[in-house]
């Protein structure tokens, strides 16, 4: 079922004289998904799961002198860490990856993208802290925990309720 989708949003999206390469490397992305580790990972959260594509509109960061600008876009995976009790943003990542420093060029690139869907989660859930951010990286059946300064106010937050205990 999952596979005549692909092949119809393949159909969709792509331009004919593309498609038999999008489809081929589709293919190819998900037999390494199901063939790794990421797979029996995915379904062994699926209880924890709190949103799959879930749609982004958040403004972005600017220093307040042109005009007001949002980033729209879809979080593939919110759950909720079974071991830690943590929110988890994730975004799936189809990046061709050749060696192990193409990893790190990669979380790199994919940094401010992250910043923005973890800002999204934490306001609109309210969370006492920032998620947890994790790049699935399908090609390499590989997770990367993606790690960021304190959010602004999160420190002050974090001493607060420690203060309180």
């Amino acid at each position: 079922r999952q596979r005549a989708w692909l092949q119809a949003s393949l159909a969709r999206r792509v331009s004919r004289s593309r498609l038999d390469a999008a489809r081929q490397r589709a293919e190819s992305l998900l037999e390494r998904l199901e063939a790794g580790s990421l797979w029996s990972r995915l379904c062994t959260l699926t209880p924890h799961v709190l949103a799959r594509e879930l749609p982004v509109l958040v403004r972005a960061e600017s220093d307040g002198a042109g005009a007001v600008a949002y980033v729209v876009g879809a979080i593939d995976l919110v759950y909720r860490d079974p071991a830690s009790g943590e929110v988890v943003v994730v975004d799936f990542k189809t990046d061709r990856i050749a060696t192990p420093g193409t990893i790190a060029d990669r979380v790199s690139h994919h940094r401010p993208q992250a910043e923005q869907y973890r800002r999204a989660v934490l306001e609109a859930l309210r969370l006492p802290q920032a998620p947890r951010f994790e790049l699935w990286f399908l090609d390499a059946s590989r997770v990367e925990v993606v790690e960021f300064e304190p959010a602004p106010g999160e420190a002050r937050a974090s001493v607060a309720r420690c203060s309180e205990g």
